[in-house]
């Protein structure tokens, strides 16, 4: 992976024509705006505030992660087919990696920048926080942590299947996500990966405001595990996947 550096400065000149970082700023900005324009007014006590916005955007993550990965994906389409990620055997799963991790560092750059903005002004502006921005920081890196295996995962099917199917995945992703919140994701949500973000960090907020956690929480320790094993897993499938792709047909 010697390559790997080059690789992925030229994937970075290819969004600056495309909405892929303006997309990454601007959704953390607008979100948190809105969140704290009515927050300015709402009557919730903080902790609550602080737990339905971290919840709220672990929910839309999934919706958004498949249109990211969809828009990476069909750059590559658009300018020639793959051949840009396919024409070099010898590099071939650079080529990948170098597009995974260009995915992973903007989201985690924009995941960081929401929280960011949203401890500032809730704190600064509003004075109305109680847990700190070291809090924010780490749910920041619980919540993309998470998420890996949906990057993972999404990139797969955009690249395989195309645009249509990672958007509506990642839709039906947020919508599962909210579901696991209810009194019914309570059993199955360490299943269900989609869950696994929102689960985390709520659990890291409810411990965070002085709630201490049940020591033996059979479902944490099971989200724990699948999330760790299943996202090492993703990660080694899709690499010997993609070493034997040779692309797919334009027609999808």
């Amino acid at each position: 992976m010697s390559s790997l550096p080059g690789l992925l400065r030229a994937d970075l000149l290819k969004t600056r024509r495309t909405p892929f970082i303006l997309i990454h700023l601007l959704a953390p900005l607008i979100g948190t705006a809105v969140f704290l324009a009515y927050y300015s007014y709402s009557p919730w006590n903080a902790i609550d505030k602080a737990l339905v916005f971290i919840q709220s955007l672990g929910c839309a993550l999934p919706a958004l992660i498949g249109l990211v990965c969809s828009m990476s994906a069909e750059q590559e389409a658009g300018a020639g087919q793959f051949q840009g990620m396919l024409a070099m055997p010898a590099n071939k799963i650079s080529a990948y990696i170098s597009k995974l991790l260009l995915l992973l560092l903007f989201g985690l750059g924009a995941i960081l920048l929401a929280y960011l903005i949203f401890a500032l002004g809730f704190g600064g502006i509003l004075q109305q926080d109680r847990l700190g921005i070291p809090f924010y920081l780490t749910g920041a890196v619980i919540l993309f942590g998470s998420s890996i295996f949906l990057y993972v995962m999404h990139l797969f099917i955009s690249l395989r299947l195309g645009k249509g199917a990672s958007i509506g995945a990642g839709i039906a992703g947020s919508l599962i996500a909210a579901l696991m919140l209810t009194g019914l994701g309570d059993i199955p949500w360490p299943y269900t990966p989609f869950a696994w973000g929102t689960r985390f960090i709520s659990l890291w907020t409810i411990h965070a405001s002085g709630t201490i956690l049940p020591p033996a929480l059979p479902e944490l320790k099971a989200g724990i595990t699948l999330c760790t094993a299943g996202t090492i897993l993703a990660v080694i499938l899709s690499c010997i996947w993609f070493r034997r792709w040779e692309g797919r047909s334009s027609d999808n």
